[in-house]
């Protein structure tokens, strides 16, 4: 069921065997994981059904450094978290990206890829996939197949599949109106973690709204689950205890952040055919699910060449990420609606006119020709996890008088040099095969200076068997904290070129396993 905090009364205690913070996709996986009538679970949402403005402003920060998408516009804070503007593309990780690897530092999972295979299938249906298999032979159509590459070639091609996209506050919203033993609550603000004197327990939480009400939660154990900044900056604003911040012994809570580097037309495609068949990577639906391909180094080819993990699409003409279009102009729109102009609006409007420069392109490439045989280079990387790449605290505060936070966002040096040698792979293989030529449009200078984040908020609070290099042990509980656990992607010690989404769904039905063992 669900409650609205204006509905309890100033000072009231919730009381459950485990609170959830956020229900966002993580959040919401869990909560109706739990639902089983064995244990009372309260989820603990900032937000309502819809999106609010002044509830929005509570994601707002600053960002230093590397050029970054404002943090308010990057994530969405009410029911359903960001799978309410997520584009909905899904794939597993590979078993290499699980592996720690010498030529990326700081990489590897406590566990492989068989620990979450179990958890991926079940995550495959709850983001409404279809099939669990991404070989890209068993979802070929008439006029969409992959590139005829040689045998023994070095890029290959793999595939996403794209959910509807699930909006989780919206697909599961009756389940969890329904869901036995849980409840969950709106407009309830986590702006305190209350723990024992030595910290190693969480006692309760302090909880508020905006319209002034203060109310707290209590349980046995639990979750934060409010994404890969807000996580850690609930850890590092909770430090009544420690000065660093719950959790934060070894200076860990906010370090390593990632997200996915994206290269937007770092090179040309041009293909010898004049209608080369590639609707395969431009997106298609295949027996009503829709995938779309990519190209990307097998596992050999990358521990041969010591590259990251990468993707590379190809779409017609040059474009920019076209996807930040309609983001630039909702946030635009929801400052303008409260009165005021945006502070980032230069950033939003340059975001508009490239997307729509190249939306003008392909519609007139269309109306001239057929099938367009120049293509460009759309690519994620992967890079080595960063320990000065951070979420910290600033001096300014929010509405609560919670610090707001400041994000530092660091690429690894290398990503020039990494992008060009992926795209002179690719480029061979396209000469073995005589399918076309390619030709770099950046130096590595420029790649660097070109790179634009994905939205994918990753490894703040970093799983790892030493609590001297993680947040967090395998089970996803704090080391320092015996009944605080982590979900969402701030637990990734590493990463891949691979949409997060996925990967936090089958993590939550993991952690959830481990949660019903210890609350039976």
């Amino acid at each position: 069921m669900f409650r609205a905090v204006g509905s309890v009364p100033d000072g009231t205690t919730i009381d459950a065997d485990i609170c959830i913070v956020g229900a966002g996709a993580a959040g919401i996986t869990l909560a109706l994981d739990l639902a089983d009538g064995k244990r009372r679970v309260a989820v603990l949402e900032s937000g309502g059904f819809d999106f609010d403005q002044a509830t929005q402003d509570l994601y707002r920060g600053q960002v230093v450094g590397r050029e970054f998408t404002p943090l308010d516009a990057d994530r969405l804070r009410y029911l359903g978290g960001t799978t309410n503007h997520w584009s909905g593309s899904c794939r597993p990780f590979d078993e290499i990206d699980l592996e720690p690897r010498t030529y990326v530092p700081n990489s590897g999972w406590p566990f492989g890829r068989a620990t979450l295979d179990p958890f991926y299938r079940r995550a495959q249906e709850i983001c409404q996939l279809g099939p669990f298999t991404y070989d890209p032979n068993e979802w070929t159509s008439p006029g969409a197949e992959p590139l005829k590459l040689e045998a023994g070639a070095r890029i290959l091609t793999g595939i996403y599949q794209t959910s509807p996209p699930t909006r989780f506050g919206e697909a599961y919203r009756e389940k969890l109106t329904k869901a036995d033993g849980v409840v969950v609550y709106l407009n309830a603000n986590v702006v305190g973690i209350d723990t024992t004197e030595n910290a190693q327990e969480v006692t309760r939480l302090c909880l508020a709204s905006l319209d002034g009400r203060r109310f707290t939660a209590r349980s046995k154990y639990y979750v934060l689950a409010a994404g890969g900044i807000e996580n850690a900056r609930l850890l590092l604003n909770a430090n009544q205890m420690q000065a660093m911040g719950l959790g934060n012994r070894f200076d860990l809570v906010g370090r390593y952040f990632m997200d996915h580097p994206i290269v937007t037309g770092a090179a040309t495609v041009l293909f010898q055919k004049p209608n080369p068949a590639l609707a395969f990577y431009e997106g298609v639906s295949v027996r009503g699910h829709n995938i779309a391909g990519y190209l990307y180094a097998p596992p050999d080819v990358l521990r041969a060449e010591e590259l990251p993990a990468f993707s590379i699409g190809i779409h017609p003409g040059n474009p920019p990420s076209k996807d930040f279009t309609k983001l630039s102009l909702n946030a635009i729109w929801r400052e303008i609606k409260t009165g005021r102009w945006p502070d980032d609006l230069g950033f939003y409007i340059s975001r508009v006119l490239s997307g729509l420069e190249w939306e003008a392109k392909t519609t007139y490439e269309k109306m001239v020709h057929s099938a367009a045989t120049l293509y460009s280079t759309i690519c994620l990387f992967e890079c080595a996890p960063n320990r000065d790449s951070r979420v910290m605290l600033d001096d300014t505060v929010d509405a609560f008088g919670m610090r707001r936070v400041k994000l530092d966002w660091r690429v690894s040096d290398s990503l020039g040099a990494d992008v060009r040698r992926a795209h002179e792979l690719f480029a061979q293989e396209l000469g073995r095969a005589d399918l076309g030529r390619l030709r770099m449009n950046m130096d590595e200078e420029e790649i660097l200076r070109s790179v634009q984040n994905a939205h994918h908020h990753m490894g703040t609070t970093r799983m790892h068997r030493d609590a001297e290099q993680g947040v967090v042990d395998e089970n996803c509980r704090l080391h320092d904290v015996e009944n605080l656990f982590i979900a969402g992607s701030s637990v990734f010690p590493s990463y891949s070129f691979d949409d997060p989404t996925l990967t936090i769904v089958a993590l939550a039905l993991r952690l959830s396993s481990h949660l019903k063992q210890l609350s039976m």
